[in-house]
């Protein structure tokens, strides 16, 4: 890539990413999905989509010849996955913001897609209009870093819901199982949330898992009673023994929330 200095643009002198049309680059092989963000992207009145590529070869060619801002790169593709890509754009004098698609969330990927140049990270399945925000953030030069930083400490307690989760017998087949990971995950993020439990709470997972808050809050009660009943009785007694009524037994779900939360916070700041 040291060869074509002249295909890579410098953004104008005393101008932001954000004060013109920010030019992407689709590199993902899903074929539909790439329209789908096309038509979302084209919609948006500071971003044009300037091409779509389906393999890692054809992304690289796409990046010579169109100097995009910005380049919405999959992590697996034919010929050359995401990470062979930005091995190969590394060296470039002027490289694009890159935002990695992944639906592998190992700590390891995630540390080398960094070292790499990645700005940012997003695992799949996502919801579009997030996408969009996140495009934005990256095309900010000022912001760039501290989204990659929040996106990497969310999926790390995300990892650490999971393992309690695990640890209690929740199972993990039920539709309870994915709110319950989702609702301790973004109560671990902000805990002002835990006040707002059925006007914020529910309808934020509902709008992530595509439910509604009533579903979410249904749901999320029979995977506590299921666990409650067939779980890991040992680790149930030793997280929730002090914190739930014992005359009622069960916890409610905020409160069931509310401790899970507390622990995997206490468990990342001791990490």
């Amino acid at each position: 890539w040291r060869n074509f200095p002249g295909a890579w643009r410098s953004p104008c002198r005393g101008c932001t990413a954000l004060d013109r049309m920010i030019r992407i680059l689709l590199a993902d092989d899903n074929v539909e999905f790439c329209e789908i963000l096309r038509e979302a992207i084209d919609a948006q009145e500071d971003m044009e989509c300037i091409a779509c590529v389906h393999d890692g070869e054809a992304a690289l060619a796409a990046i010579r010849e169109h100097s995009p801002d910005l380049i919405i790169l999959d992590h697996v593709m034919p010929n050359l996955d995401g990470l062979g890509v930005l091995e190969a754009i590394r060296g470039a004098e002027h490289r694009p913001k890159v935002l990695m698609l992944t639906a592998f969330g190992h700590e390891n990927l995630i540390q080398r897609a960094s070292n790499l140049g990645a700005d940012y990270y997003i695992m799949k399945p996502f919801d579009i209009p997030t996408l969009i925000v996140r495009v934005r953030q990256i095309a900010d030069p000022a912001s760039a870093a501290a989204t990659f930083q929040q996106e990497r400490r969310r999926q790390l307690i995300e990892k650490q819901v999971a393992k309690q989760l695990s640890t209690l017998g929740v199972p993990p087949h039920f539709k309870g199982y994915m709110y319950l990971k989702d609702a301790v995950t973004l109560v671990a993020l902000d805990p002002d949330l835990l006040g707002h439990v059925t006007t914020k709470l529910y309808p934020l997972v509902a709008q992530m898992r595509k439910s509604s808050p009533e579903k979410v809050e249904r749901a999320i009660r029979h995977a506590i009673e299921s666990t409650w009943t067939r779980g890991n009785l040992d680790s149930i007694e030793r997280l929730f023994a002090y914190s739930i009524d014992a005359n009622k037994g069960k916890p409610t779900n905020s409160s069931f929330i509310a401790r899970l939360a507390d622990q995997v916070r206490m468990e990342m700041m001791a990490s």
